[in-house]
């Protein structure tokens, strides 16, 4: 599938996808019992949005269930700030010492 054609499609329906994963950082914000600040969450709505939008693009194609991917898209969108936080601490890592990472 080329680049246009997915992109057609994320317009025609899949744009959804971010409100998806923003829906399910909003609840776990509301239900979150200590203090939250404007930014912070704004913040980690809009990283959810982000992240579940570009599962959406891994997923598009991908012979699962609907069911599953929706699944998948409100999970990665509630647990968006640890999936960020563990994909900087491993680019970290592999800053320190690439050749840990890669085989020669």
């Amino acid at each position: 599938m080329d680049f246009k054609t997915i992109i057609r499609e994320f317009l025609d329906g899949g744009w959804i996808i971010p409100v998806i994963g923003a829906s399910g950082m909003i609840v776990r914000m509301l239900t979150f019992k200590g203090r939250v600040s404007l930014k912070c969450f704004f913040r980690n709505v809009l990283a959810a949005a982000i992240l579940s939008g570009i599962l959406w693009f891994v997923l598009h194609d991908a012979p699962i269930s609907d069911f599953i991917k929706a699944i998948s898209y409100g999970v990665v969108g509630v647990v968006a700030p640890e999936i960020t936080n563990g994909l900087i601490a491993l680019a970290k890592k592999f800053e320190k010492n690439p050749d840990k990472f890669l085989k020669k």
